[in-house]
């Protein structure tokens, strides 16, 4: 049986679109100058450098600095996290896609994170939008994790966060100073 063909999915012939050097490296994030947002979230000072966050591709930097800010319909960081920290439990408004680069990584979610699983380096998750979610590092070294937020928009829009963390971490917090808090 000879499957359907699907028009939308032949192939034309055509030219590329030009593209310089200079334009091509201004969409280059380098892993090892990637720079850490203090400010992106209100519990990394309490976890005094054994947590950062660095975007990598965050369309018009909404995310917080980085070096490919063009035009996507999604955000990129890369979290490092030392053995056994994690983020402040929290839900986003849209899907969010995670993997672990270098080290194993146990990703909790539920409303009470009754829920977990453990990443290998390189396996991915994808959570769904609303679902309360967090993750550590179970390794004796620091971690990188990979963050892709299905959402071309300010990415720190929507975000929900359990009464105790909001008290602890978000009241009085000023999320239009996103990418500058220190």
């Amino acid at each position: 049986m000879t499957p359907a063909v699907r028009p939308e999915h032949l192939r034309t012939p055509g030219h590329s679109a030009p593209c310089s050097r200079a334009e091509m490296l201004a969409r280059v994030a380098r892993f090892a100058e990637r720079e850490g947002d203090p400010g992106a979230f209100p519990d990394l000072k309490q976890q005094a450098g054994k947590r950062s966050v660095s975007y990598v591709v965050s369309p018009g930097r909404l995310g917080g600095p980085a070096p490919i800010a063009q035009p996507h319909n999604f955000h990129l960081s890369i979290s490092t996290l030392s053995p056994g920290i994690r983020p402040t439990v929290h839900s986003h408004p849209y899907n969010e896609v995670f993997m672990p680069l270098n080290a194993r990584f146990r990703v909790y979610w539920g409303e009470a994170l009754e829920e977990s699983l453990e990443l290998a380096p390189f396996d991915v998750i994808s959570v769904p939008a609303g679902v309360f979610r967090t993750f550590e590092n179970l390794d004796a070294h620091d971690g990188c994790m990979v963050a892709i937020f299905d959402h071309g928009g300010d990415p720190h829009t929507g975000i929900v966060v359990p009464p105790d963390v909001y008290e602890k971490f978000y009241k009085g917090w000023n999320p239009g100073m996103v990418g500058v808090q220190g």
